[in-house]
């Protein structure tokens, strides 16, 4: 929720500083780890998702959720199935309807099957630009 809030603040300081009569909302994903790694990030379970969307509904007025996200354990496409069950839980909870709600979900090794299992946004950017050189990193 700490995030939420400084994007939600951010999003209200440049709002105040457009001529805009309406300010913009920022769409966000929300992560759900359903991989259950400690090297991933996000809630853990649909009813973590849901107390959490829940409260960024209310308190973060210049946040529009879009969806939800994950990076799947390579190889698992489990970890697909259980966003696109969270997706229908949180959407059940909020009264937002399953088909406005985005899954982003897979990466270049796995869009295609992201895409059998419902994913509306993919990340492929090694496959667009090649594998990420590291060895400059420090």
């Amino acid at each position: 929720m700490k995030l939420a809030n400084k994007l939600n603040n951010a999003v209200a300081s440049i709002n105040e500083e457009s001529s805009s009569e309406d300010g913009e909302k920022l769409g966000i994903y929300v992560q759900v780890n359903t991989s259950g790694e400690d090297s991933k990030s996000g809630v853990n379970n649909a009813e973590d998702c849901i107390s959490l969307v829940k409260d960024i509904m209310s308190a973060c007025t210049n946040l529009r959720i879009d969806g939800l996200m994950t990076i799947g354990a390579p190889g698992d496409f489990s970890c697909f199935e259980s966003l696109v069950e969270c997706r229908k839980k949180v959407c059940e909870a909020v009264g937002v309807d399953e088909d406005s709600f985005a899954l982003s979900m897979g990466m270049s090794g796995d869009f295609e099957e992201a895409i059998k299992r419902s994913a509306t946004s993919v990340r492929v950017g090694s496959t667009l630009f090649g594998a990420r050189d590291y060895s400059n990193k420090k």
